[in-house]
């Protein structure tokens, strides 16, 4: 079975997501876990914007 391109949900969803781990990345800016978890949350967004884009 192929796999199915992200829904318009998914990608709010993690794109809300991103929001919040930038507001704690700016409550702690020396917190390198916080940081970590925004670049990994914006590489997620990233890979969802993307497959939508190709299923397109």
């Amino acid at each position: 079975m192929p796999p199915t391109s992200p829904t318009d949900e998914e990608i709010r969803a993690q794109g809300l997501l991103v929001v919040e781990q930038f507001q704690a990345c700016a409550a702690a800016p020396d917190d390198l876990e916080a940081a970590r978890a925004v670049e990994e949350g914006l590489a997620r967004l990233d890979a969802l914007l993307r497959e939508g884009a190709a299923a397109s």
